[in-house]
């Protein structure tokens, strides 16, 4: 299975360590060779090829050299690749943002992966293994197994089945603000994210747009959160089932390509 979002990142500083910049509840540091896990440490780094895994109702916040920001939420696992700027997730789900101009990265999960440079993007492993993946701010490029690319904006989103062979329901979309107000890859950590203007540039975008009558229609919330950790309690695992009963989306107009 290949499917990714992607876009250049030329001359990139490698990702592979990242320090522990704030640590909610419970997050171990698993050891590569051994398997030993141990407590993360606020302050210490943590580099390829090691895991990091976080318990229920748990968050980790890890900042490399460049800035670049990986959020985790809980019950997660993921590590750094030891080459390159990719994020290998086993489960659960991450944030992550890469500066403008700092190389991006990609998120990997079983063969499919997810880059970007210079935006915000989440990344959500559902409960049959599917890979969702939405834009906060900024703009992506998805690409699936065979090369087929589709683009998402700022408040788009798709869900790529486990086999990866297509994009299940297309290009999705979601309303910023509202998914904003409740995530807490957002609003679970003691101070905002450095990408938070931008997404406020993103909603405020999205809301004019609303305005005009444009930018819809929007997914169901309970699909929208699915896979993630949200204030007031979380939705229950595979909510997205027969959500679309009815529901008009965006038309997709693949492209051929591969992605960088």
């Amino acid at each position: 299975m290949f499917a990714g979002i992607s876009l250049n990142a030329h001359a990139a500083t490698p990702l592979t360590e990242s320090t522990f910049t704030e640590i909610i509840n419970d997050a171990k540091v698993v050891t590569a060779t051994t398997q030993a896990a141990a407590p993360a440490k606020t302050n210490e780094l943590f580099k390829a090829p090691d895991l990091v895994r976080t318990g229920p109702a748990s968050r980790v916040e890890l900042t490399a050299a460049d800035n670049t920001i990986t959020r985790i939420g809980a019950n997660t696992v993921f590590t750094f690749e030891s080459s390159g700027r990719t994020i290998d997730l086993e489960k659960g789900s991450i944030l992550f943002h890469s500066p403008p101009g700092k190389g991006g990265g990609a998120i990997k999960h079983g063969g499919a992966s997810a880059a970007v440079l210079g935006t915000t993007i989440i990344g959500a492993i559902l409960a049959d293994g599917s890979f969702k993946i939405m834009v906060l701010e900024g703009q992506c490029l998805v690409t699936r197994r065979d090369g087929t690319t589709l683009t998402l904006n700022a408040g788009q989103f798709v869900i790529i089945p486990p086999d990866g062979n297509n994009f299940g329901r297309g290009i999705l979309n979601f309303n910023i603000g509202e998914l904003a107000s409740r995530l807490l890859l957002l609003q679970g950590f003691s101070h905002p994210l450095a990408s938070l203007p931008a997404i406020n540039d993103a909603i405020q975008q999205q809301t004019t747009n609303f305005g005009n009558g444009i930018g819809g229609p929007i997914a169901p919330f309970d699909l929208v959160g699915d896979g993630l950790d949200l204030t007031g309690g979380n939705l229950p695992p595979g909510a997205n089932g027969d959500l679309f009963i009815n529901y008009v989306q965006q038309p997709v107009s693949p492209t051929k390509g591969t992605a960088p």
